[in-house]
């Protein structure tokens, strides 16, 4: 069944079929909108209830979000478009918080871009914290051919990564990458074989599941504020929980566990 080993306070979302199932620390978020996983407000909404609700959960150490029908997701359903504009701010504003909540989530998320990943669904994936190609994942952001941008911060998070060249050629003329182009640009960080793509994506997934939340937690946290509010402001925050983790049992743990060559047995958040 879809739903076997769900954490009892998470639900299937129908509305917007986007489903949970937690492997050892990790979760797995599939979203399975259709056609191509297109992000109608339901399919947002349905995210953002979904980290909340992971947030709480302290064994979950680790997330993944990755599509079906070899598509991660295609962002928008231009159907749906409208030009008023409630619906244009609402359509931003349910964008924009759910890449802020990706970004501020405490663990990590990998977006594993199983397929297309363009549009909306390309500006979502930027927002994780790293990315993972299936060798058949085409990546872009075609918004200009329809008369539209990369917004939702896509126009902030690519130039980030890539460079501001690069992004502006890749949002301006809405050309296609490769999964391999993509990798070449630093859109993505590893690329894998269709066949055991998944398997890939779940053990490094696990390798971070496997350390302490609250060193992944920090570490996330000082890298992000670095980036976005300078360099003293990250060192503040790294000194500040270097402290707090410095005091932690997980420190105690690890320490003691490296000292008596055994496997460290950290807490379970």
């Amino acid at each position: 069944m879809e739903n076997e080993g769900q954490p009892q306070n998470l639900r299937e979302e129908t509305n917007a079929i986007l489903i949970t199932r937690p492997i050892d620390g990790v979760a797995l978020i599939t979203i399975q909108s259709r056609p191509l996983g297109v992000l109608r407000h339901a399919v947002k909404r349905a995210l953002m209830t979904t980290l909340r609700s992971l947030e709480g959960e302290d064994a979950i150490r680790c997330v993944v979000i990755t599509g079906v029908d070899k598509a991660f997701s295609v962002g928008s359903d231009i159907n749906d478009f409208s030009q008023e504009v409630g619906w244009l701010l609402e359509n931003d504003y349910w964008e924009s918080t759910l890449n802020q909540m990706i970004e501020d989530a405490r663990f990590p998320i990998i977006a594993a871009c199983n397929g297309h990943t363009l549009g909306g669904g390309a500006v979502l994936a930027l927002a994780c914290d790293f990315r993972i190609a299936a060798e058949s994942a085409h990546f872009g952001f075609p918004e200009v051919k329809v008369g539209a941008f990369a917004s939702g911060s896509g126009t902030q998070r690519l130039p980030r990564l890539v460079g501001r060249g690069r992004a502006l050629e890749l949002l301006l003329t809405g050309r296609v990458l490769t999964a391999q182009e993509a990798l070449q640009y630093g859109l993505v960080e590893f690329v894998f074989p269709d066949a055991n793509f998944m398997d890939e994506v779940l053990k490094i997934a696990g390798a971070i599941s496997s350390s302490p939340g609250s060193v992944t937690t920090a570490t996330k946290r000082c890298v992000n504020v670095g980036l976005t509010e300078g360099m003293k402001a990250g060192l503040a925050l790294e000194s500040d929980l270097r402290v707090k983790t410095g005091r932690g049992s997980d420190a105690v743990e690890g320490r003691s566990a490296f000292l008596e060559k055994r496997p460290p047995k950290f807490n379970q958040q």
